[in-house]
């Protein structure tokens, strides 16, 4: 090979890896943190907005703020791909779309969680994500992150239990000894 072709070939790599980095950082952005996901969960309110799809849907559940609380919020979104769990669950850890932060809907889940995994046991889930999901915030805003959670699963898995874990281990305490529930659903 000559010096020019040697050349144009580390270009290409240096390239490729400055690519593949600022695609690995931008999902590691800080989600932020609203103002009232301070307050117990149990002031929490619930509501639908955006129901109005048919067919194929899952139900993705964000907050916005109203007032003092953090209320629970209900979008729905077309299935795309054949694991329905698997598919509200990324749209779960994806977030709001523009439009919908637009409309003031968050996540308490911070930006960056990965799903590690979804596996089928027997009548049950487990979802694997990564520590991401159980870092910081509080234990108010980790329980709203887990009724997120819980309600997106609820709404795909019908009466089957799913169980949480965190970089492959069962999740049983978070966020100032929040006690964990496991089944996440139930």
């Amino acid at each position: 090979m000559t010096n020019k072709a040697n050349t144009l070939r580390l270009f290409h790599v240096a390239a490729a890896m400055l690519l593949c980095s600022a695609v690995f950082l931008a999902g590691c952005a800080e989600n932020r943190i609203l103002t009232g996901s301070k307050l117990p969960a149990e002031h929490q309110s619930e509501r639908v907005v955006q129901a109005d799809l048919v067919g194929n849907t899952a139900e993705i559940w964000f907050v916005k703020p109203n007032a003092d609380n953090l209320e629970l919020v209900k979008v729905s979104r077309k299935c795309a791909g054949s694991n329905k769990l698997e598919f509200a669950l990324s749209e779960l850890l994806r977030g709001p779309t523009g439009e919908e932060e637009g409309q003031g809907l968050a996540s308490e889940i911070p930006k960056g969680t990965v799903l590690l995994g979804v596996r089928e046991l027997d009548d049950d889930y487990e979802i694997d994500l990564s520590q991401r999901f159980a870092s910081g915030g509080g234990e108010a805003s980790m329980q709203t992150r887990l009724d997120q959670l819980k309600k997106t699963v609820s709404s795909v898995v019908g009466g089957k239990k799913v169980f949480l874990n965190v970089e492959g281990k069962r999740l049983v305490a978070a966020a100032e000894g929040l006690e964990v529930q496991q089944p996440i659903n139930y």
